[in-house]
């Protein structure tokens, strides 16, 4: 493990001296761009303003309309259209619940979801939103705590950071002609979904609007013996609304927009007082005016709420309700950031965030009256500064947050906390480098650091410390912050015919990492407890290939090594970082017919991980293969009038791999339809 860092730590020292030593001759930034002709897509995410991927020093993907609309997914959660990326391993439990993926080896928290800018959750929001609102994704890989701040959620594995990436959503808002877009389709487990679209233009203003509905009666998503002891079909209903508008002024110097979604997500797990009903909320608007030529300024205020209500049942037994329960949660993001353009091609971008979070948990145990568990209020406040110099080929970046975070806790666990307030203030920093040594070959390297507090459901639970009943989350009121360190660093090489080959080498670190652990398979219990430090190192690969329109493939694999380093607990002392797998790799291809055929298959392999970091009470989960496809057909295509028919084949080696908590894939599944626009 020493030489595998040491290694790691060599080449990030040796893409910065290759930075420095080169020749720097002095280009404009138009000529960056130009030299660096596989980079000059556009992305945002970055620095929170227009700019090139060759102008940038970090490593962001993106993925189009198209793609996305070819992605299957077969839980509905959106991070399974990312699944086909590099260092990511998905690992959606079911179409009722979230995704326990991990994010370069370092657990699911540490890459933070956001819409157009503004965070969200990433356990929940990727349940809700709807797809056909979002015109495309961008994917940041490494760092990005000073932009950007973490996400104050209380519920399920806690606060989130942006040290390993970030994944932000970016929904429509400009369009060329009204368009109306109706979906319906079938497939496995008498599923029906049915989706109705429609975009317009009135004057300055672009809107559009969106409903959808799915229900099934799904199948048994639990392993043999599983403590969700299914006795039927589970009920499975969504319904997702949303819409959006933007206006721009005459001048395109001003615009303002909004958005909203609302999500309804009810059923049960299998059994007849094992229902549940899901409410999520969502609103974002910003505003954005350019001043002058060389500033800019945009400001964004946001709205989520969470409402889950689940039942609890006797298990083995003739079914009883135990009680019902619930878990409420609102929380307020916003910001203000100056972007100012200066020189040749500097950037300069300052701003400020805010947060406010309440959450609530609550239990009814048949006693005619709700009983609170975990109650509290946190709030974040945040300024923020970013440097972008150009110096020719030599992209500079450096960049500092001062973070200040307060936790006021009125319940924990159904009782008097011992500590009702608490805060903390924390400075956070990130720099980075890119050298865009020629036409078509360019390196880069980042380093920043995070910090998280820790979530209350972590500290409070969900059930009593020594409950050995009921389902959910043991308490650990003792629980400290964790701070994490993120490097990494990499070069993108455009061969001929377009073929291009990257390679990212990345280094995380977490001291006081908060893990969640399974204490218990039946009843499902877990607890979050401080792992000591946390360590991982990976390697990623790379290559692509388009042949314009019609015909493009990829492929890339990821090898990770993580570890726990707690010297106070020999159980963990030298385990892997839960639900960190050490090899990922993906590959697939879309080709498009003269006649109007679409076939998009792709394969994802993922070589096992563990579901606690426990050397002795850990299970190890091998999902191996994943292979999904979608075909289309067109059968009317002209001006006015888009027909086709389309298949979504998921899992089609019918690979039921076991998840944790009890929790399996459920098997190859499809879903055939007709898509109309006019």
């Amino acid at each position: 493990m020493k030489y595998r860092h040491l290694f790691f730590k060599r080449v990030f020292k040796l893409a910065i001296t290759i930075m420095v030593v080169f020749n720097l001759p002095g280009v404009s930034f138009s000529q960056i761009v130009n030299d660096t002709a596989f980079l000059t897509e556009v992305v945002i995410t970055a620095s929170k303003s227009v700019q090139s991927m060759g102008n940038i020093t970090q490593k962001i993907d993106i993925l189009s309309a198209r793609e996305i609309e070819n992605a299957v997914t077969g839980n509905r959660n959106i991070s399974e259209v990312l699944q086909n990326q590099a260092g990511l391993s998905v690992t959606t439990l079911s179409r009722n619940d979230a995704n326990w993926g991990t994010y370069s080896g370092i657990g699911p928290k540490y890459s933070t979801f956001m819409l157009q800018g503004l965070p969200i959750d990433a356990f929940m929001d990727p349940m809700a939103l709807d797809l056909a609102a979002i015109e495309r994704i961008e994917v940041q890989r490494g760092p990005a705590s000073v932009i950007y701040p973490g996400y104050l959620s209380q519920d399920f594995a806690g606060n989130q950071s942006p040290l390993a990436g970030t994944v932000n959503l970016i929904p429509k808002e400009r369009f060329e002609k009204p368009l109306s877009r109706f979906i319906t389709s079938f497939g496995s487990y008498n599923t029906l979904n049915g989706q109705f679209y429609h975009q317009d233009i009135s004057k300055n203003t672009h809107y559009y609007a969106g409903i959808s509905y799915e229900m099934s009666d799904y199948t048994n998503y639990g392993t043999p013996d599983s403590w969700l002891n299914m006795q039927k079909n589970p009920e499975y209903r969504k319904t997702k609304a949303f819409g959006g508008a933007t206006w721009f002024s005459d001048d395109n110097k001003q615009k303002l927009s909004i958005f909203v979604n609302k999500t309804f997500h009810a059923g049960d797990a299998g059994r007849l007082y094992r229902g549940f009903d899901h409410n999520y909320g969502l609103i974002n608007a910003g505003y954005s005016v350019k001043i002058d030529e060389n500033v800019n300024l945009q400001a964004h205020f946001g709205y989520r709420t969470y409402d889950r209500t689940w039942q609890e049942s006797r298990f083995n037994v003739i079914d009883s309700l135990l009680s019902n329960n619930g878990a409420v949660q609102h929380i307020v993001p916003a910001d203000v950031t100056i972007t100012i353009n200066h020189g040749k091609a500097h950037v300069l971008t300052t701003g400020i965030d805010y947060q406010g979070a309440d959450y609530l948990t609550f239990s009814d145990p048949l006693l005619g009256y709700d009983t609170y568990g975990n109650k509290s209020k946190a709030m974040q406040a945040g300024i923020f500064i970013q440097e972008e110099l150009h110096f020719g080929k030599l992209i500079a970046r450096g960049g500092l947050r001062g973070n200040y975070i307060n936790n006021n806790i009125e319940f924990l666990n159904g009782g008097a906390p011992g500590e009702e307030s608490k805060d903390w203030m924390k400075l956070l920093y990130s720099t980075g480098l890119r050298y865009n040594v020629m036409k078509n070959v360019s390196i880069f390297a980042n380093i920043g650091n995070s910090f998280i507090t820790p979530g209350l459901k972590s500290v409070g639970g969900t059930i009593q410390l020594n409950d050995t009943v009921n389902n959910g989350q043991l308490p650990n009121p003792d629980l400290k912050p964790e701070a994490g360190l993120g490097v990494d660093a990499g070069a993108d090489i455009l061969l001929p015919l377009d073929l291009l080959v990257s390679v990212r080498v990345f280094d995380i670190t977490v001291d006081e990492a908060i893990v969640e652990n399974v204490v218990s398979q039946n009843p499902s219990q877990t607890q979050s407890i401080n792992a000591g430090k946390t360590k991982s190192t990976g390697i990623e690969f790379e290559v692509s290939q388009k042949y314009g329109e019609q015909f493009n493939w990829f492929a890339n694999a990821t090898f990770m090594k993580t570890s726990v380093e707690n010297p106070a607990d020999e159980d963990q002392d030298g385990a892997t970082v839960p639900f960190s797998p050490e090899i990922v790799a993906n590959a697939g291809f879309s080709y498009k017919a003269p006649f109007g055929l679409q076939i998009t298959p792709s394969l994802n392999y993922n070589a096992g991980f563990y579901d606690s970091s426990s050397k002795t009470g850990r299970k190890k989960f091998v999902p191996g293969a994943l292979v999904n496809a979608y075909i289309s057909q067109s059968i009317i295509n002209n001006d006015q009038t888009k027909i086709s028919g389309f298949l979504q084949l998921y899992n089609l080696l019918n690979n039921e791999y076991e998840m944790p908590w009890q929790f399996k894939n459920t098997g190859f599944s499809f879903m055939a339809g007709l898509s109309a626009t006019f």
